[in-house]
């Protein structure tokens, strides 16, 4: 699955979480996201998304501690199935807000894609979006990020999907969420 649709969904469940600071990672076929700022609450909508018959465990109203979550390829395919379903059945056409974190992942996500990157690790923050990458002939090398050029690369994506043209860009910046 590409790098582009798995970060757009992580994405969604980071939303839903409400968690704007964290580690996004990448290493074999799953995600591992960890992050500080994350509540019980945040991380009980986390770890629901992943797998929602989880019960909660106790002792989980300790808010504030280093938790992660991993989002394997199935878990990825399933929350992506039920946003689909659910834009479906949404009776309003829902506009796309391209400075959303779901957004600003996928466009990420996309120049990972077209740079053939294997693994990495995304440090995600208020003020920038450090990816340290490892491509896959090898070669390792980092990028930083601003909201403008993560919205900028995702114009370019939106422009390649509607028309079919291959553009791209590849410039660094460095993020900065609403």
């Amino acid at each position: 699955m590409a790098h582009s649709k798995s970060l757009r969904v992580i994405g969604q469940s980071l939303e839903a979480a409400r968690l704007t600071a964290f580690e996004l990672g990448k290493d074999d076929l799953d995600y591992l996201v960890s992050s500080d700022a994350l509540t019980a609450a945040g991380e009980w909508i986390l770890r629901h998304a992943v797998s929602p018959t989880d019960e909660p465990e106790q002792g989980a109203a300790q808010a504030h501690t280093s938790r992660s979550v991993r989002f394997s390829p199935l878990t990825i395919s399933r929350l992506d199935d039920q946003a689909r379903k659910q834009r479906r059945n949404d009776l309003l056409p829902n506009r796309q807000a391209y400075d959303r974190l779901s957004q600003l992942l996928r466009a990420l996500g996309d120049h990972l894609d077209q740079s053939d990157v294997s693994a990495f690790q995304i440090s995600w923050r208020d003020d920038s979006a450090l990816v340290i990458f490892n491509s896959l002939d090898g070669q390792s090398d980092s990028r930083t990020f601003t909201a403008d050029k993560l919205q900028q690369l995702g114009s370019h994506l939106r422009f390649r999907r509607s028309s079919g043209a291959n553009v791209g860009s590849r410039t660094p910046g460095l993020y900065r969420p609403r």
